[in-house]
């Protein structure tokens, strides 16, 4: 079965990175160290969350050491569980 998928965005402002949730609003994220391995359990609508996110980071005009902290279920209300750095500052070409 092939699936593609397409994902067209507009950069707000340099080094902010804005993004969505799905329409049902239905995102879990959560993280945890096991076996001193980090794992993260996310469902699908947050694993597509978290690809648009990544995509902004590698396509965009982000500075080196630009980071983005991410809260349990992209829920601001609740901890952070995950902070995603971008170590590069070359943006990708499509």
């Amino acid at each position: 079965m092939k699936r593609t998928f397409v994902y067209e965005f507009d950069e707000d402002f340099r080094n902010s990175v804005t993004f969505q949730y799905s329409l049902e609003e239905d995102e879990t994220i959560s993280t945890s160290v096991e076996g001193n391995a980090p794992f993260l359990y996310l469902n699908r609508a947050a694993m597509i969350t978290l690809a648009k996110i990544l995509i902004k980071m590698a396509y965009g005009t982000y500075d080196k050491g630009f980071h983005v902290h991410l809260h349990k279920d992209f829920n601001a209300d609740l901890p952070d569980c995950l902070t995603v750095l971008l170590q590069g500052s070359e943006p990708l070409r499509a």
